[in-house]
C-alpha cells in the first residue's frame, strides 16, 4: 500500500469513527424515540432494523446471530419492546416448543419513523455532492461491513 492509500485509509478510519460515535450518540437516538412517545433503547432500535429486514418472525438466536450479540440480550430488548407494543412473541408452527419473534405494526411504524428522520439528515448532509461519490461510498461502506460480519451493510 502506497503512503498516500495508506493516508487515506486513515483518514476513513477516522471519519467511520467519529460518525459511528455521532451516529450512536444518546442525543439523538433519545430525540427521535421523544418524537414517537416510544422507550427504546439503542439496542433495540438494531433489534426492530433486523426484524424488518428478516420479513418473517425469527428464534432469538438467529436474532442474536444477525446482530452479532449473544442470546440474553435479544431476549432482554426483546422483553422490552415487547412492554412498548414494538414487537410480540409468536410460536414457531413447526415446532410449537419455539418462540419467534416478531415485529408489529407499531413497530414497524416506529423504526421506519427512525429510519426516516436518519436519511433526511443524510440526504441534507450529501445533498450537494457528486452521485458517483455517494455511491462508491455506499459501496465500501459494505464491503467494510460484510467483512465486519455486521447484518446492517450498505445494502442492507
Amino acid at each position: 500500500m502506497s503512503d498516500q492509500q495508506e493516508s487515506a485509509v486513515t483518514d476513513l478510519m477516522r471519519a467511520l469513527m467519529t460518525f459511528a460515535y455521532a451516529m450512536t450518540r444518546s442525543q439523538v437516538h433519545s430525540a427521535l424515540a421523544a418524537t414517537l412517545d416510544v422507550k427504546v433503547e439503542r439496542a433495540g432500535v438494531s433489534l426492530l432494523r433486523a426484524l424488518r429486514k428478516a420479513e418473517e418472525p425469527l428464534r432469538v438466536g438467529d436474532i442474536a446471530d444477525r446482530l452479532l450479540v449473544r442470546a440474553p440480550h435479544v431476549t432482554r430488548q426483546a422483553a422490552l419492546l415487547e412492554r412498548e407494543g414494538l414487537v410480540e412473541r409468536v410460536r414457531d408452527p413447526g415446532d410449537a416448543r419455539v418462540q419467534l419473534v416478531r415485529l408489529t405494526a407499531r413497530g414497524r411504524e416506529v423504526i421506519d419513523h427512525m429510519d426516516a428522520a436518519i436519511l433526511e439528515q443524510i440526504r441534507g448532509v450529501l445533498k450537494d455532492e457528486d452521485l458517483a461519490d455517494i455511491r462508491t461510498t455506499a459501496r465500501l461502506l459494505g464491503r467494510l461491513s460484510d467483512d465486519a460480519g455486521g447484518e446492517g451493510g450498505a445494502r442492507g
